[in-house]
């Protein structure tokens, strides 16, 4: 827990801490179990609880709109303070939210618990990213920003299959005595092995009025919009769009997303080893396979194999896009790294949030096959605005 030596009067920096590293990453894990748990254990809670279908959904949605509200206001609260105190405070807040829930005699509670992870999941990636990148040498700043996000990853293919498994063959709140468990593990491990994390200056309000004071910026912000709302407008009706336009069963379909998960991991480490190698040209390569993948599903939604590898080269993309955008993003905000992350926390959970909300518009209105024909649409957007970054920064070059 010590930190390297000062020099040229700067202020010290945490010694490299490979192991803090991992506790941040699993500190991902644990948060994003704990976030999206409802979403399989929905018909335990419905049943359990004796509420509807749409009333449990807002165990989900509740925590997405705080962790879009805390996102920013932790980062301007926090100011300067130690960021392995920070991080073992949102930590805490995990382990809170997971007991809570697992022992919510009624959902007002559970709402509250879930109003507890909200603020957790704002705040962690308002400053877990930057915290990282301080632990480890510059040149490998892109390797452990890829360690947190495959945490994100790996989370996100075993939560909801294994809350299913849970609600099916046991009571609903196991889910959350085991995310409890897991919770509590992982600030133990941070409380050992997370060095003090020192800042030499914290988060202004003027730190974000210069961010959207950079065309560029606006335009690295634009395109994180289009590809996360791209994602969401064709993924969240991925599951009916495969069985009605692909002709999948349930059982294959089931098999290819848990696939999908797999590979989005895989893509995860791809697009970190890429960067490290040549960080523009990764970031446009990642948006033009995503935009071709999304392509070739709308085209050739009626051909199982030409679907299936769409859906596999779409899982790469998603898995680099993170990564890529991330370190993008970045490099081109070091003057003010947690301002920067929390802006973006906050713009992808509203990417999200459009892009789900545009999808059910056009699939209400026109029909399924539309969806994913507007992911597209918008992912073209996105590799426009990649285009127009790469512009400005040949025009800074000259």
């Amino acid at each position: 827990m010590s930190t390297s030596p000062t020099r040229n009067g700067e202020q010290a920096v945490p010694a490299p801490s490979g192991l803090g590293v991992a506790a941040i990453a699993l500190g991902a894990f644990a948060l994003v179990v704990t976030e999206f748990l409802p979403i399989g254990l929905l018909p335990g809670m419905v049943k359990g609880l004796g509420i509807s279908e749409g009333t449990a959904g807002l165990a989900v949605t509740v925590t997405a709109a705080c962790g879009f509200i805390s996102a920013p206001v932790t980062a301007l609260s926090v100011g300067r303070l130690d960021r392995r105190i920070v991080l073992l405070g949102l930590s805490s807040l995990v382990v809170i939210s997971s007991l809570l829930s697992a022992l919510a005699p009624n959902f007002e509670l559970l709402l509250l618990a879930r109003v507890i992870i909200g603020i957790g999941v704002g705040g962690f990636w308002a400053i877990s990213i930057p915290a990282a990148a301080r632990l480890v040498p510059t040149d490998k700043v892109h390797k452990a920003s890829s360690l947190v996000f495959a945490g994100i990853s790996v989370a996100t293919v075993v939560t909801v299959p294994m809350g299913s498994f849970i609600a099916t063959h046991y009571d609903w709140r196991v889910g959350f005595i085991a995310a409890s468990v897991l919770s509590i593990a992982v600030f133990l491990l941070q409380l050992v092995a997370l060095p003090r994390i020192a800042m030499e200056r914290g988060v202004a309000a003027r730190d974000f009025l210069s961010l959207l004071k950079s065309r560029r910026i606006v335009a690295i912000y634009l395109a994180i919009v289009f590809c996360v709302s791209g994602q969401f407008a064709g993924y969240t009706f991925v599951t009916p769009y495969l069985m009605q336009l692909g002709r999948f069963d349930t059982t294959t379909i089931s098999v290819l997303l848990f696939a999908y998960g797999l590979v989005a991991v895989v893509g995860n480490f791809i697009g970190g080893t890429l960067a490290g190698l040549d960080l523009h040209k990764t970031v446009y390569g990642n948006v033009a396979l995503f935009l071709g993948a999304l392509l070739a599903m709308s085209a050739f939604a009626h051909s199982p194999l030409i679907a299936t590898i769409s859906l596999m080269l779409w899982a790469v993309a998603w898995g680099m896009t993170p990564v890529g955008t991330q370190l993008w993003l970045f490099n081109a905000t070091k003057h003010a790294p947690e301002a920067a992350q929390s802006m973006n926390t906050s713009v992808f959970q509203l990417s999200i949030t459009l892009g789900s909300l545009m999808g059910s518009v056009v699939v209400d209105h026109i029909n399924l096959h539309a969806s994913m024909w507007l992911g597209s649409s918008i992912l073209a957007l996105a590799m426009v605005m990649v285009i127009i970054v790469g512009c400005m920064d040949a025009v800074e070059a000259k």
